[in-house]
């Protein structure tokens, strides 16, 4: 599953330590010590400000952002934003309302932390150490309490609890992010896409579908649902999925493996020549891939059009000359032309390739 990293930059001033209204002493002695950085004093006088003054919506930011935003206090930090919000969300400080600031901290706060927790997932990804993974799990759960309004965070958390073995966690987060974000594409394919993983086909294909909704034209998606159907024994599904992502696809490699698959569901339902048309497109797009060769070479065997798959058969055996499936294939098709002798040549020539 891929990752989208939105990295929000927010340019939020310290809240200046200019006098609104009479502050309090201790408020006056708290901001004072806040230019001079000393945070211990500061969270010491901000606490007794809101002794105090228990409705200056201000002294609450500011325990939020200097406080317990700087100790990584997550919980405590939004129970202050919380009731400056509950208190007074219009109040402007300077010029801003109470609402607009929190928000505004959160994100920036968020953005952060988000942002530590992705290069520690990419260092997973690189060295599958699960110390790694372990650190960049705990780095995100620290992220969800920033601003558990952010789907995302719960979305690739959910990745990294499913590589680290934790299927009912990763199920968790991945729904938690499409019930934040009901309408986003990458949370609804990564549900769909744990889901199948965790064996539950079924729902996951309600999921893959969103997806393919939201965004018709992701080719990811649409190969998704298409191996579900066929996973789900729905094979008639299964082709006309893959016949939509076909018209999609630009990527030639990928458009190469689609036609393969449609070529073998299409042998799967008896449609020889469906199968053989894909397989051509499939070699046309690949010269190089074999396997659309042995489809086409088995979709004329199992269609009894003997010549044609012994030709396949013999290209195949010029390309991977070491092969002894190959020469069985040969084999088979020369007995149903009457030709055992031949076909003797081939399966001996197989038995000495040692299989």
């Amino acid at each position: 599953m891929s990752l989208n990293i939105r990295k929000r930059i927010l340019l939020l001033p310290v809240l200046s330590i200019a006098f609104w209204g009479c502050p309090s002493q201790e408020y006056t002695s708290a901001k004072l010590y806040i230019q001079n950085e000393d945070w211990e004093k500061a969270e010491e006088f901000l606490f007794k400000a809101l002794e105090v003054e228990p409705d200056n919506v201000e002294v609450m930011i500011q325990i939020g952002y200097h406080v317990h935003a700087k100790k990584g206090e997550w919980d405590q930090m939004n129970e202050m934003f919380d009731q400056a919000i509950a208190t007074d969300p219009d109040k402007k400080i300077p010029d801003r309302p109470v609402s607009e600031m929190v928000r505004n901290y959160r994100a920036m706060f968020w953005a952060d932390n988000y942002n530590s927790a992705v290069r520690l997932f990419n260092e997973y990804k690189v060295s599958r150490e699960k110390s790694t993974l372990e650190k960049a799990i705990q780095k995100f759960e620290e992220t969800a309490k920033v601003d558990t309004t952010q789907g995302q965070t719960y979305s690739i958390l959910a990745t990294c609890y499913f590589e680290l073995g934790n299927e009912e966690l990763a199920v968790h987060n991945a729904r938690k992010s499409t019930e934040i974000m009901p309408n986003d594409f990458q949370s609804n394919l990564a549900l769909g896409q744990i889901l199948s993983r965790t064996g539950n086909k079924k729902e996951s294909v309600t999921f893959v579908k969103k997806a393919i909704d939201i965004d018709p034209s992701n080719t990811l998606a649409i190969r998704q649902l298409a191996t579900l159907y066929y996973d789900l024994g729905e094979k008639v599904k299964s082709v006309e999925t893959f016949e939509a992502a076909i018209k999609t696809e630009t990527d030639k490699m990928r458009k190469s493996d689609l036609y393969f698959n449609l070529g073998v569901l299409n042998m799967q339902l008896d449609h020889f020549q469906e199968a053989e048309d894909a397989f051509m497109y499939a070699y046309d797009l690949n010269p190089d891939d074999s396997e659309a060769l042995v489809g086409m070479a088995q979709t004329f065997e199992n269609a009894e059009k003997w010549r044609r798959a012994s030709k396949f058969y013999r290209e195949l055996i010029a390309l991977e000359p070491d092969n002894p499936e190959h020469y069985k294939g040969m084999a088979r098709v020369l007995i149903k032309q009457g030709d055992m002798d031949g076909a003797t040549r081939y399966f001996e020539k197989s038995k000495n390739l040692g299989r």
